[in-house]
C-alpha cells in the first residue's frame, strides 16, 4: 500500500542513506549491494549505479525495475516501492514447546 512519503536526495547519497535521513525504514543489511535486503522498484524515475550493477541483482531485474538502494542514487524524482522479503522457505509457525 502507498504510504505517500516523500523524502529528498542529494546527487551523492544513497537512495537508502537519503531515506534513513528522513527516519523512513528501508530494510539493509551489507550496504554493498552484495544482500539484497534493501530491494526495492522504482515505478517512476531514473537511478544511476556510479560503481556499476551491484551483484545482488541481475540485468533483467534492473530492466524490470528492481533496485538495491543501498547502491542506488536517485537522478529524477522516483516514484518507489519496498519489497517485501519472501519469507516463505521459513517455517514461522509457533515453536514446538514440547510438553509445558
Amino acid at each position: 500500500m502507498p504510504t505517500g512519503q516523500i523524502f529528498k536526495a542529494a546527487a551523492n547519497q544513497t537512495i537508502l542513506d537519503a531515506a534513513h535521513a528522513a527516519n523512513i525504514l528501508i530494510p539493509y543489511s551489507c550496504r554493498g549491494g552484495q544482500c539484497g535486503s534493501c530491494r526495492g522498484r522504482v515505478h517512476q524515475g531514473k537511478v544511476e549505479y556510479p560503481d556499476g550493477l551491484p551483484s545482488a541483482i541481475t540485468s533483467a531485474e534492473a530492466a524490470e525495475g528492481y533496485v538495491l538502494f543501498c547502491s542506488a542514487y536517485a537522478r529524477s524524482n522516483l516514484t518507489i516501492e519496498l519489497c517485501r522479503p519472501d519469507l516463505s522457505q521459513f517455517d514461522l509457525g509457533r515453536p514446538d514447546l514440547g510438553d509445558v
